[in-house]
């Protein structure tokens, strides 16, 4: 009983074990069908698809002609020569001739807008000629030999349209073309030929455009290997000028913190504790201690902001102004707006000066750009005037019109001569100018005729 069961056993193994086998060879088979089908697809993609174009880089202009007068030279020989050889062969009419010249030479004029369809063509025309080589078929008479399946001048032409085969398609298309064109000579050649032992021009055939192709593809890869360097040189290059743009910034910055900011803490410090050094200080003298704090804590504000916008922007951020604007408590605190013109022209005429302000047209709510530019213009102007006409009447014009916001602020000549600023360098007329420019506005700055000075400056509103 336990015999017949370990034989059933075993019969049951050896069946299951067929059944594998089975199903392994029906998968490896089904993988195999399924590479081949792949691989077929793939020569398809390559060998039939009409579309494929040059896209190759453009060249010169005295290149491009050079190469083009050679182009039209070799079609027009070799529909010349390819036409007189058949034009020799006995029962072979002009038209015929001219036609078969024609069907070689077509090829090369196609070839380098559309090689794989000129490929298609060469291969025809090569059948084509073969064919109608002598009225005694062929292989026989004067078509045998060596001058069979292609003839010299037909050699030439393959050898041309393979060519731009090779430069313009890629490797994997260049190898199966050759493969194929040499198929077609061993198939016409071993099914044509009287004599088995000859091959005709097919070896020169398969030899010469394997060795053209071989070049064409070194020389393609080098030219691209060439253009793909320029193009890694130059991103080198763009990365490096940003690189040194970036440790430049990040070099103002930190003098900016090291040495400006500790001066203008020294300065708020000192201010704050002077009234205490003096007994009874007269309110005039504490007013102005505590406007010179007051301006120096705002002055560390501003910094503060220009510092975290040169380091944001060191580190690819592009909102540091944003993100570094705090109050003199350290508070985040928003970017300053014409809201705030008249507490900088108090400041300002804490300092000294005489200032009137004139606001024309309903004052409404501006752009962001506008806001910000329109005030950095007057800090500018009435810190201009402050230090070259110290002492002088200001004036400060605001006009809200439809189209956009006028800013005006002109100075008197000073009372007095004044000296030369240090830092009179222009920059901060061009940075005037250059914050107006960036949102399509227009500033005018100059001496009047009085001697005095004068800021005029419209942006626009419209389209923001």
């Amino acid at each position: 009983m336990s015999t017949k069961a370990g034989g059933s056993g075993g019969r049951d193994i050896d069946v299951a074990h067929a059944a594998g086998r089975a199903e392994t060879s029906t998968g490896g088979r089904a993988g195999a069908a399924g590479r081949v089908r792949q691989g077929l697809t793939t020569l398809r993609g390559d060998l039939f698809d009409v579309r494929v174009r040059t896209q190759r880089p453009p060249a010169p202009f005295s290149s491009r002609a050079v190469a083009l007068a050679l182009h039209y030279l070799t079609v027009v020989f070799v529909v010349g020569i390819q036409g007189a050889v058949f034009a020799g062969y006995p029962g072979v009419s002009g038209g015929t001739a001219f036609a078969m010249g024609l069907a070689t030479g077509v090829p090369i004029l196609l070839a380098p807008q559309r090689p794989i369809v000129a490929w298609w063509m060469s291969l025809g025309s090569t059948v084509i000629c073969a064919l109608a080589a002598t009225p005694g078929g062929p292989g026989s008479g004067t078509a045998a030999g060596m001058q069979w399946p292609w003839s010299a001048v037909g050699v030439v032409a393959q050898v041309v349209v393979m060519a731009h085969v090779a430069f313009h398609t890629p490797v994997r298309t260049v190898v199966e073309t050759w493969v194929c064109t040499t198929l077609l000579g061993v198939v016409l050649v071993r099914n044509a030929q009287d004599d088995p032992s000859r091959w005709g021009t097919m070896p020169a055939v398969a030899l010469l455009t394997a060795t053209v192709m071989i070049v064409v593809v070194a020389f393609r890869s080098r030219g691209d290997a060439r253009r793909e360097l320029a193009v890694q040189s130059d991103l080198t290059a763009t990365e490096r000028e940003r690189s040194a743009l970036l440790e430049e910034r990040a070099r103002i910055a930190r003098e900016l913190h090291d040495v400006v900011a500790h001066h203008m803490s020294v300065i708020a410090i000192q201010a704050e504790a002077a009234p205490y050094r003096v007994a009874d200080p007269p309110p005039e003298l504490v007013r102005s201690f505590v406007t010179i704090r007051a301006n120096a804590v705002d002055a560390l504000a501003e910094l503060r902001r220009v510092l975290g916008l040169l380091r944001t922007e060191s580190d690819g951020g592009s909102d540091g102004a944003a993100a570094a604007a705090v109050d003199r408590n350290g508070r985040p605190a928003p970017l300053p707006t014409l809201d705030r013109l008249p507490e900088l022209i108090d400041n300002v005429r804490a300092a000294g000066m005489t200032v009137d302000c004139v606001t024309v047209g309903a004052a409404r709510p501006l752009p962001q750009g506008v806001d910000l530019s329109a005030y950095r213009i007057a800090q500018e102007a009435l810190s201009n005037a402050l230090r070259h006409a110290s002492g002088a009447r200001v004036r400060v014009e605001v006009a809200y019109v439809p189209t956009g916001l006028g800013l005006r602020v002109h100075n008197e000549p000073p009372p007095h001569p004044t000296p030369p600023a240090r830092d009179g360098s222009g920059h901060g007329v061009m940075g005037m100018r250059e914050r107006a420019a960036m949102i399509g506005g227009t500033l005018k700055a100059g001496h009047t005729p009085e001697g005095g000075y004068h800021v005029e400056v419209f942006l626009p509103t419209d389209g923001q």
